[in-house]
C-alpha cells in the first residue's frame, strides 16, 4: 500500500477512535444517574465507591481519546485502549454470566446496547486498534517540545477530572438535610383508623419510600434501595413503597407535599431519618434496619 494511503488511514482511524471514545464517554455522562446506578446494580461494590468508579471510568475515555487524537506516546496510548476494551470486555462477559441483559450504558441513552451487542461493538473497536497500532506508527518526533508534552499531560488528567467538576458524586454534595414533610400528619396516617394503619408502620423499625410510577427518581430510588436490600440481605418486608395510587393521592400529598421520592427510616413510628434520592446513605439504612441505629 502506498505510503501517502498509509498515512490517511492512520488519521482516519486515530480521528475514528477518538471521536467513539469522546462520544461513549459523555453519553454517560450526561445520564451519569442511570450509569453509577447500573455499576450499584451488581451489589459488588458499595454505593458510595460506585460513584467515583463510574466517574473514573469516563474520565479515562475522556483522557484516552484526548491522547489518541493528538498522538503522542502512541505505543502507551494504543496499549491504555486495548487494555481498556479488554477490561470492559470481560465485565460485559460476566454480564452475561450473570443473566443481565438490560443496557449496559456504553452510550448512555443514546442506545439501548445489551451487553452481547455491546461486547460486539468493543470486538469491532479492539480490531480497529489493533489495525491503527499497525498503520499508525508507535513513534513520535523527538523533536517534540517538552512543553507540548507537559499541556498533553496536564490536559489528560483535566480530563480525568472533569467528570467529578460536571457532575459531583451525591456523597459529596449532599449530606444529612431532612426532607420537608408533615409529621403530624403522617402520625395521624399510622394511627388507629388512619390511612396507613394496615401497613403495620407504627411498630418495629422499616424503610418507608412515598414513590410516584411517573418519576424517574422513584423508579431509581426503588433500585437502588433494592439492590442495598440485596446486598446485605435485608428482609423484604421492613421496605414499603406507598404510592398515591394505592394509598389515595389525597393522603399521599398531605404527607409528602408533592414532595418525592420521599424516604423514611421508622422507628415505632418515629421519623428518625429522611432521603431524597441523592443522599440515600448504604450503610445508615443497613445499620438502621438490622440494628436500630439511626445516626
Amino acid at each position: 500500500m502506498p505510503t501517502k494511503l498509509i498515512r490517511i488511514g492512520g488519521v482516519t482511524l486515530r480521528v475514528l477512535l477518538a471521536l467513539l471514545f469522546v462520544l461513549s464517554a459523555v453519553a454517560k455522562l450526561f445520564a451519569i444517574d442511570d450509569f453509577e446506578l447500573y455499576v450499584f446494580s451488581y451489589g459488588l461494590l458499595p454505593l458510595d465507591l460506585c460513584f467515583i468508579i463510574a466517574r473514573l471510568c469516563i474520565g479515562a475515555e475522556l483522557a484516552l481519546a484526548l491522547l489518541i487524537a493528538v498522538g503522542r506516546w502512541r505505543r502507551w496510548v494504543n496499549l491504555a485502549a486495548l487494555l481498556i476494551l479488554v477490561a470492559f470486555s470481560l465485565f460485559l462477559c460476566y454480564a452475561m454470566i450473570v443473566g443481565r441483559t438490560d443496557s449496559c450504558q456504553c452510550f448512555g441513552r443514546l442506545a439501548d446496547m445489551p451487553p452481547a451487542v455491546s461486547l460486539l461493538k468493543n470486538a469491532v473497536l479492539i480490531a480497529l486498534v489493533l489495525v491503527y497500532m499497525k498503520i499508525g506508527g508507535d513513534g513520535e518526533s523527538r523533536r517534540t517540545k517538552s512543553a507540548v508534552k507537559i499541556l498533553v499531560a496536564l490536559g489528560a488528567a483535566a480530563a480525568l477530572v472533569l467528570p467529578f467538576a460536571v457532575s459531583v458524586p451525591d456523597n459529596w454534595m449532599y449530606g444529612a438535610e431532612e426532607m420537608r414533610f408533615d409529621r403530624a400528619a403522617f402520625a395521624e396516617a399510622i394511627g388507629e383508623g388512619g390511612g396507613l394503619a394496615d401497613y403495620g408502620i407504627g411498630s418495629g423499625r422499616h424503610l418507608v419510600a412515598f414513590v410516584t410510577p411517573g418519576c424517574p427518581y422513584c423508579r431509581m430510588t426503588r433500585q437502588k434501595l433494592g439492590t442495598i436490600a440485596e446486598r446485605h440481605n435485608i428482609d423484604d418486608g421492613s421496605i414499603m413503597y406507598l404510592e398515591p395510587e394505592e394509598i389515595g393521592i389525597g393522603l399521599f400529598m398531605s404527607i409528602t407535599r408533592g414532595m418525592r421520592p420521599l424516604v423514611m427510616l421508622v422507628d415505632n413510628g418515629e421519623v428518625r431519618v429522611t432521603y431524597h434520592y441523592r443522599n440515600i446513605k448504604e450503610r445508615q439504612v443497613v445499620e438502621f434496619l438490622n440494628n436500630g441505629v439511626d445516626k
